[in-house]
């Protein structure tokens, strides 16, 4: 008699879930957040850009600006200064390359690179992850659902409001040694740029500790004959 009605009581409440849309598959999930962010036909669009940030450095206040040029999915150049320090990472495909000041650049290997590869893996659009969408894993935590990318050595949870379907929250995870290093950014304040939706409000974390707010400027979209035309250096 116990079972039945503890079988009862759980169909009834995964049908009142099923009855008030709060469970949605990974796939019904991916085309909403392409409709919310502007549809398909935008978003392929949008694969390439230019933006212009503002920058607080959490430590001591300081301000920079950020220069970030993204081809999704698959490259990404950003250009860090402050008042007293820049730094250039370029990631393409699978090789990611620092350079500091006017001459020395080199190229990373292991965390750096792992790093370099979830600050792109951040940046997916709803439609570059929907392309991806057999490498994703769907979760919920309180009110939010969570796509889980893993893809080359790196994952990305990306924290997706269920009543507009913005990601409001990334959280990449690095491996270093027995550990995992967690990289949290916070998206706020949503407008578009045309057709498409993006945040203009970062806040970023990195091991648990604020390291700066990003406040967005300007972006200017890149229309692209073939990805193969564009290069970094021609910036």
């Amino acid at each position: 008699m116990f079972r039945f009605l503890l079988a009862t009581l759980l169909t009834l409440s995964l049908t009142d879930l099923l009855l008030a849309g709060k469970l949605e598959s990974k796939e019904e999930i991916l085309k909403k957040m392409v409709e919310a962010y502007g549809g398909e036909a935008a978003l392929s669009n949008t694969q390439s850009y230019i933006q212009h940030w503002r920058v607080v450095r959490a430590s001591d206040k300081k301000e920079g600006k950020e220069t970030r040029r993204v081809t999704l999915p698959t490259r990404l150049y950003v250009d860090l200064k402050y008042p007293d320090k820049e730094e250039i990472r370029v990631l393409e495909n699978s090789v990611g390359i620092k350079i500091f000041g006017k001459h020395s650049k080199k190229q990373v290997f292991g965390p750096m690179l792992d790093a370099m590869k979830a600050q792109l893996l951040r940046l997916y659009t709803p439609l570059t992850l929907k392309e991806n969408h057999e490498k994703i894993k769907l979760s919920q935590n309180g009110s939010y659902y969570i796509l889980t990318l893993d893809k080359d050595g790196v994952e990305s949870d990306y924290y997706v409001n269920p009543k507009n379907y913005h990601i409001e929250k990334t959280v990449g995870k690095l491996k270093m040694g027995n550990s995992v290093m967690e990289f949290v950014t916070l998206y706020k304040d949503f407008k578009r740029v045309g057709d498409t939706l993006f945040p203009t409000t970062e806040i970023k974390y990195a091991g648990g500790v604020n390291t700066a707010t990003n406040t967005l400027i300007d972006t200017k979209i890149v229309h692209l004959k073939k990805v193969d035309d564009h290069r970094y250096e021609r910036i």
